[in-house]
């Protein structure tokens, strides 16, 4: 099924298409007489999917200088991607030769699940150590030359040099707060001590177990799906992973314990929008989902695009949605406002009284952006109408509530 076949927006669904065919051996033809490849191209740019989609398709119809600048783009992703896989292996021997237990998150860790790792992008070297060890993880790191970003983050410590930026943590992301988050961390607590050494193309590295990797990428996912908006990377990742296990195999090693935290229904919901729209085999523990939904789901993807680079407001229409319809206005703007200005200074979560210097700062610049043209003005209604939608996806996925 083309979840967008009814729209008049043809150059999702060829890039979809492309992905499927990629990802799959789909074999979906392409059926627009004239595919306008550029639109293509840069919506699969923003998605960071591009390796992915044009990794066996050569576009026809195409000026060469398009052409040209596409293919320069494309080996560049190449040698990133090489860069960034020889990163994680300078990580393994950093933490290696002290004797330091860690763990890729995401990453090479979900590029090995790919028909051919080189094709999955990727930014920094994220990677978990236990609690007990980020004193000493955070002395070697320096010893071997890397500097510590002084801009503090509520879930990780950044570390960087001229070849690469290293992510620690101690927590996976999108672990939630309260009793929900105790069950989660409860089924992560021995993600360490049951990983395993996996030898890639560059060198070796440890990863997680498939069970801590499935989790891992889901919570991942949920980060992003209830922020700025996850992009169709996090889809592929999922869809690569899943494609590895029989329905007996993931439903044995997923479904009781995925239930228990309240994450088996949105791990449906995901694997059924990756048979939907990516071509990854049928799941028969899917189970049925209305259309209008799953194209209401894929739509959002679009109007994200990767880490939220095609929406401005993603972040504000993320908060609002989330918060509690049963509150006042008043109170409703407050928490909204608290929950922005969370997102991006952690550590006013301890320091709540520094709470309405962060609504003058973010307020203030975005003010100051939108009068220089550096931002886009917020449309009220457009905001609405999104939130609207988001809440109407939060309402059906019930993310760890089950």
């Amino acid at each position: 099924m083309a979840v967008t076949e009814n729209s008049s927006n043809k150059i999702e669904q060829i890039l979809l298409d492309l992905l499927a065919n990629s990802l799959f051996g789909a074999s979906r033809g392409i059926t627009c007489d004239r595919v306008k490849w550029p639109l293509v191209w840069h919506e699969a740019y923003v998605q960071a999917v591009s390796l992915i989609a044009f990794s066996g398709k050569s576009p026809e119809d195409c000026n060469e200088q398009f052409l040209y600048k596409m293919r320069v783009k494309l080996q560049d992703d190449v040698r990133r991607v090489v860069h960034i896989n020889k990163e994680h292996i300078r990580l393994h021997k950093i933490m290696t030769d002290v004797g330091i237990p860690y763990v890729i998150l995401k990453g090479a860790a979900s590029a090995a699940y790919y028909p051919d790792p080189l094709m999955r992008l990727m930014g920094d070297v994220d990677f978990l150590v236990n609690e007990s060890d980020v004193e000493r993880a955070c002395k070697v790191l320096e010893e071997n030359g890397l500097k510590r970003n002084p801009k503090e983050h509520e879930k990780h410590i950044v570390y960087f040099d001229d070849a690469g930026n290293f992510e620690m943590h101690t927590t996976p992301a999108g672990v939630p707060k309260g009793p929900e988050g105790d069950s989660v961390r409860l089924l992560l607590k021995d993600i360490i001590k049951t990983s395993r050494e996996l030898e890639t193309h560059f060198g070796k590295i440890i990863v997680p177990s498939d069970f801590h990797h499935g989790l891992v990428i889901l919570l991942h996912t949920c980060c992003h799906f209830t922020s700025e908006g996850m992009g169709l990377r996090q889809l592929c990742d999922w869809a690569t992973f899943v494609s590895h296990f029989s329905d007996e195999e993931f439903c044995s090693l997923f479904e009781e314990k995925f239930k228990e935290i309240g994450l088996w229904h949105f791990a449906k919901i995901l694997t059924r929008v990756c048979t939907e729209c990516l071509g990854l085999p049928p799941r028969s523990f899917t189970g049925d989902f209305d259309s209008d939904f799953i194209n209401d789901f894929i739509a959002d993807i679009f109007k994200s695009g990767n880490l939220g680079q095609k929406n401005a407001t993603s972040v504000q229409e993320s908060v609002l949605a989330k918060a509690n319809k049963e509150q006042s206005f008043l109170k409703h703007f407050v928490t909204s406002v608290n929950e922005i200005v969370y997102f991006y200074w952690g550590f006013t979560r301890k320091f709540k009284i520094l709470l309405p210097l962060g609504w003058l700062f973010f307020g203030g610049r975005y003010i100051i952006r939108s009068l220089m043209g550096k931002r886009p003005k917020i449309n009220v209604k457009k905001l609405k109408d999104r939130t609207d939608m988001r809440n109407s996806l939060y309402e059906e996925i019930k993310l760890f509530k089950e």
